[in-house]
């Protein structure tokens, strides 16, 4: 019977699978002390496994060593081994940078923010009030200043509170608005809260009356001055503090309040801390004349 040759790309084969059965057959025709000693659990949980072994073995046995191979870095590796091998240039390499970030930090401070320093805050958190004793002082000078709202308050208190900061509310003018105005607005809303508040807006300008609005808000209690608090590069981030005599000073620029009426409630700012409110009020009352600033 001739030979019959079939090409290896049709030849074919079973998948090649470790069965226990037959490895401990083959190990008794072997005899000796093979079938006794082996431990066949190790044994077979090896050939089951040893391909994924295989795989999964360290190209460099060396662990510590391990790291060096090519192509990786680690950027936090990199920086210890600098600290350990030359650590005086590591913190002077890092001084330089923060004093960099500094500088370039500057060009977003704000105008004057020395006020704000930390020695400064001592002579800032003085005259601490709550708000209801603010409204108090306001209605003593004549403003129609309530805790709850009104239709014929002129300023009045949120009822909820939030981070210690009470929202202080007036009624102000709606902002003018049609009816394709109203529309196109509408579209770009999501929350039914954004809603609600322009359908009243709307209707507010078609029924000529004023709506409420939250303009500021109080500390409960709170210094008469504000208190900042700045990051590590000196940028100032959120007020520290809320102080009473910025919320009068919102008021007085949307024509809430007028600077005399203040002044009755709280008396004329003195000292270092109100040369910002000051002067703040000087451009207010300058723009409101028409005159260059």
């Amino acid at each position: 019977m001739p030979h019959i040759i079939i090409p290896i790309q049709h030849q074919s084969a079973p998948t090649l699978k470790y069965d226990p059965g037959l490895a401990r057959a083959a190990a008794e025709l072997k005899g000796g002390r093979e079938i006794r000693d082996r431990d066949w659990d190790q044994f077979d949980w090896a050939a089951v496994r040893q391909r994924t072994l295989d795989r999964k073995k360290m190209k460099n046995l060396d662990f510590d060593r391990e790291f060096d191979t090519p192509g990786h870095y680690d950027p936090a590796i990199s920086m210890l081994r600098r600290v350990e091998n030359d650590p005086s240039a590591w913190v002077d390499e890092n001084l330089e940078l923060y004093e960099s970030n500094r500088e370039k930090a500057k060009r977003q401070h704000l105008p004057g923010q020395e006020r704000w320093a930390e020695e400064h805050e001592k002579e800032r958190m003085v005259n601490v009030l709550y708000a209801s004793e603010v409204l108090r002082k306001l209605r003593a000078a004549g403003v129609d200043a309530r805790e709850e709202e009104h239709r014929d308050a002129r300023i009045w208190l949120n009822d909820w509170t939030r981070h210690g900061l009470v929202g202080v509310n007036a009624w102000v003018s709606p902002v003018a608005m049609d009816e394709a105005g109203y529309l196109e607005e509408l579209a770009h809303v999501s929350t039914q809260r954004q809603k609600d508040l322009l359908f009243e807006n709307y209707m507010a300008c078609r029924e000529g009356r004023k709506v409420r609005r939250t303009l500021t808000s109080l500390q409960d209690p709170g210094p008469e001055w504000s208190i900042m608090r700045f990051d590590e590069y000196g940028v100032a981030t959120k007020e520290k503090y809320r102080g009473w005599r910025t919320a009068m000073l919102v008021l007085i620029v949307a024509e809430i309040l007028t600077e005399e009426e203040v002044d009755k409630a709280f008396g004329r700012p003195i000292g270092e801390a109100g040369s910002w409110y000051r002067q703040q009020l000087k451009v207010y009352r300058q723009i409101k004349v028409g005159r260059p600033i």
